[in-house]
C-alpha cells in the first residue's frame, strides 16, 4: 500500500512538473518582458520542488563572476546586486562546465565543491543546478536550493533543466529582437520614397504623422508641389544630388510654416528612385541655441559661472571670469571640485545637504569664501540652480563680494557706535530720573496733606510721567541691545517659543476670554530669545487692540522658498493703510495714553529683531475688521531637522 502510494505521488509530482513547463513555456511565449519570464520561473521552480530558494544567475563579461538577477526567496536587496564566482571551485562555476545538471545532497560535505557566501548565508544544504544556453556559449545558471539535506531524483533535475531550456530560447528571442531592432532602427523613423519623376509612392503612418497633419492624399502627387517651400531650401538640392549622382546623403534642413520643424533626413538613391528616412529633431536644435545661448551668457558674464555636477560636486564647465577670479586656468579648473574651492563644503558629505536644499527649492543664495590658486581667499554671494541641461546640472553664479564686505564693515562700525551711542544716552538718563522720581515720591509723602486738589493731580501727572519716561528708556535700551547682546543664530523650534509666550501671556489671555489657535509651526535659524520677544509683543498687541469682543488670534506659517512667514492674526480695531507704515517706527503711537497704554517701541523692536535674522515685518489691515501682521525668518536647514 505505501509503494503505492508513494509511486502515485511520484507520478502526480512528475505530471506537475510537466504541466508547470507547459505553462513557463506558454507564458514565455506572450510577454517580451525578459525580467517578468525569469522572475516567475524562479517562483515555479520554488514552489514546484518545494525548495526555500531559486536563483537566476547571468555570467557577466569576462567571465570571472555570475549576477544574481533574478531569483525566489532572496532578499530584495540582493537581486541584482549580489554575486557568486564563476570558477569551477563553486557549484555555479562547475555548472558551467557541463551539460549535465549538478545535484548536490549535502553541499557542506561535497569535497568537489566550496560552499559560496550567498548560498552559505542563507544555510542552503542541498541543490539542483543548470547550465542556461550551451557550454560553449553560456549565458547563465539556474538553481534551486533547500536549507534541508533533500534526495533530488533525476526528474527533478530534469525538470529543471527544461525551464532553463525555456529561459534559453526566452533569451535568444530577446537578443534576436535587439539584434532586428538595431539592424532596422531606420523602419522606426518617418519614411517616403519617390519615383525618378519626383512623385510620392509611399509614407509611412510616422511621415503623415510629421508631414502631413492635415491627412492629404500625397501618393502620386509631385513632392515640389506639395511642398513648395523645400524647393527654395537646401531639400531640393540634396535630393537631386542623390538622386542625379546616385549617392546617399545626410543633411539637416528646417521647414518653415505650417510645419516650422527642423527634420534630420537621409535620402538613399536607387535606379527607380529615392527612399528618404527622416526624423523631427526641433527639440534637440532647440536645445543646442539653449546651450550656444548659455555659453555666450557665460562667456560674456562679469560674475563667476561654474556649471557643477550634484553628485561629486565636480566643475563641468567654467567661464573665464571664474578662472580669472580663482588664478587657474579652465583645464585646471575642470578637475576640481566645489570642496577645492568653497571652504564652506570641506567634503562631500557636507555637500550634500546643500545639493538635497537646492533640488527642493529650486534656487537658493549663499555667502562663503572662494580660495584661490595661490591659498588666498575673497568673500562670494553665490546664486545655486538646479537646472537640466542634457542631463542633471546645478549652476552657480559667484559674485565677489569684497567691496559690499567692506562697506557691510563700515556700516556695522557706524551702527555700532550709534547703538554704543543710544545705550550710554539712555543709560545715562537713568541717573536724573531716578532722582526726580525719588523727589516726587518724597514730596507725595510729605507734603499730600498740604496739597490741595490740583496739587495733587499735578503731582500725580509728574509720577505717571516719569514712570512712562522710565518705561520708554528701558525699550530705548532693548531696542539698541538687539544687535550688541542677541545670542548667535541655531535652530529654534517655532511651537516652543509660542508655548513659553502664551504661559507668559496667560493670565492676559484669561481675563480678555480669549482665544488663540495655531498651525503647526516651522524650525528656523534664529535667536530664540529675540523670536519670542517678537511673538510675545505681536500677541499681547493683539490681544490689547481687541476691541469690545473677546479677542480672537491664530498664529500661522506658510513655506516660502527657503524662508518661512510666519503671522499673527486678530479680529480686533485695525490699522488704517495710511498709518501701516508708521507703526514699526520708534515712539509711534496711533491712540492717546488714556485709550491705550505703551511706550510705541514693541513693533519697532520687532521689526528691528525681524531684520537682524535677514527677514521682513509688515501688516495688512482695515479700520475695524483686524489686522494681519507678517514676518519672514530663513527656514532651519533641511538636515537639521
Amino acid at each position: 500500500m505505501d509503494s503505492t502510494s508513494d509511486a502515485n505521488a511520484e507520478l502526480h509530482r512528475r505530471v506537475r512538473q510537466q504541466e508547470v513547463v507547459a505553462e513557463l513555456g506558454q507564458r514565455a511565449l506572450e510577454t517580451d518582458a525578459l525580467d517578468r519570464v525569469l522572475s516567475g520561473a524562479s517562483v515555479a521552480v520554488t514552489e514546484t520542488l518545494d525548495n526555500e530558494y531559486t536563483e537566476v544567475l547571468e555570467l557577466l563579461p569576462g567571465g570571472d563572476e555570475l549576477l544574481l538577477r533574478a531569483g525566489d526567496g532572496w532578499r530584495d536587496e540582493e537581486i541584482e546586486a549580489a554575486t557568486v564566482p564563476a570558477n569551477r571551485d563553486s557549484q555555479a562555476g562547475y555548472t558551467l562546465l557541463t551539460e549535465q545538471p549538478i545535484i548536490v545532497d549535502d553541499l557542506e560535505a561535497e569535497e568537489r565543491l566550496s560552499e559560496p557566501a550567498l548560498l552559505a548565508d542563507h544555510g542552503v544544504v542541498s541543490g539542483i543546478s543548470v547550465i542556461i544556453g550551451s557550454v560553449t556559449d553560456p549565458w547563465g545558471v539556474l538553481g534551486s536550493y533547500a536549507t534541508e539535506q533533500r534526495t533530488f531524483t533525476e526528474h527533478d533535475a530534469t525538470f529543471v533543466q527544461s525551464v532553463a531550456n525555456i529561459l534559453a530560447t526566452a533569451i535568444e528571442n530577446e537578443r534576436t529582437k535587439h539584434e532586428l531592432e538595431e539592424s532596422y532602427g531606420r523602419i522606426s523613423d518617418a519614411f517616403f520614397a519617390l519615383d525618378e519623376t519626383w512623385n510620392f509612392t509611399y509614407l509611412n503612418e510616422h511621415a503623415h504623422e510629421l508631414i502631413n497633419p492635415e491627412n492629404r492624399t500625397l501618393v502620386e502627387k509631385n513632392v515640389w508641389d506639395v511642398f513648395p517651400e523645400t524647393t527654395h531650401r537646401q531639400f531640393k538640392r540634396q535630393y537631386e544630388r542623390a538622386m542625379y549622382r546616385q549617392e546617399t546623403v545626410s543633411f539637416e534642413g528646417y521647414y518653415p510654416d505650417p510645419l516650422d520643424s527642423w527634420f534630420e533626413v537621409r535620402a538613399y538613391p536607387s535606379k527607380t528612385g529615392l527612399s528618404v528616412y527622416f526624423r523631427d529633431v526641433t527639440e534637440r536644435k532647440e536645445r543646442e541655441r539653449e546651450r550656444e545661448l548659455f555659453r555666450t551668457l557665460v562667456n560674456y558674464s562679469h560674475d563667476s559661472v561654474l556649471v557643477i555636477d550634484p553628485q561629486s560636486g565636480a566643475f563641468l564647465d567654467v567661464n573665464e571670469t571664474a578662472c580669472r577670479r580663482l588664478g587657474y586656468d579652465r583645464a585646471e579648473l575642470l578637475e576640481l571640485s566645489v570642496p577645492d574651492i568653497e571652504r564652506r563644503f570641506d567634503d562631500l558629505e557636507a555637500w550634500g545637504p546643500h545639493v538635497e536644499d537646492v533640488k527642493t527649492e529650486g534656487a537658493v543664495t549663499i555667502t562663503g569664501e572662494h580660495e584661490r590658486k595661490d591659498g588666498t581667499t575673497f568673500p562670494v554671494e553665490v546664486n545655486v540652480a538646479h537646472v537640466e541641461l542634457d542631463r542633471e546640472y546645478m549652476i552657480g553664479i559667484a559674485r565677489d563680494i569684497t567691496n559690499r564686505r567692506k562697506r557691510e564693515r563700515k556700516l556695522e562700525a557706524s551702527n555700532e557706535r550709534l547703538e554704543q551711542f543710544a545705550y550710554a544716552a539712555s543709560h545715562d538718563l537713568q541717573e536724573p530720573l531716578r532722582m526726580v522720581s525719588s523727589y516726587l515720591q518724597l514730596i507725595e509723602r510729605r507734603y499730600a496733606d498740604a496739597l490741595d486738589s490740583d496739587g495733587e493731580e499735578f503731582l500725580e501727572f509728574a509720577i505717571d510721567g516719569a514712570d512712562r519716561m522710565r518705561e520708554m528708556i528701558e525699550g530705548l535700551l532693548e531696542y539698541s541691545r538687539v544687535e550688541t547682546q542677541g545670542e548667535p543664530f541655531e535652530p529654534v523650534d517655532l511651537d516652543r517659543v509660542l508655548e513659553d509666550v502664551l504661559e507668559t501671556l496667560r493670565l492676559q489671555v484669561e481675563e480678555t476670554d480669549a482665544e488663540v489657535t495655531t498651525d503647526e509651526l516651522p524650525r528656523v535659524e534664529g535667536d530664540a530669545g529675540q523670536l519670542r520677544q517678537v511673538l510675545q509683543n505681536l500677541l499681547s498687541n493683539a490681544i490689547t487692540y481687541s476691541g469690545d469682543d473677546p479677542p480672537r488670534i491664530h498664529v500661522g506659517a506658510e513655506r516660502r522658498g527657503n524662508r518661512w512667514s510666519v503671522s499673527v492674526r486678530d479680529e480686533g480695531i485695525g490699522i488704517d493703510p495710511e498709518d501701516q507704515e508708521r507703526v514699526f517706527e520708534v515712539f509711534q503711537r496711533l491712540h492717546s495714553r488714556t485709550e491705550y497704554r505703551g511706550t510705541g517701541i514693541g513693533l519697532a523692536l520687532c521689526r528691528r529683531v525681524v531684520e537682524r535674522h535677514g527677514g521682513e515685518i509688515w501688516v495688512d489691515a482695515e479700520p475695524g475688521k483686524g489686522a494681519t501682521f507678517s514676518f519672514t525668518l530663513p527656514a532651519a536647514a533641511r538636515h537639521e531637522r
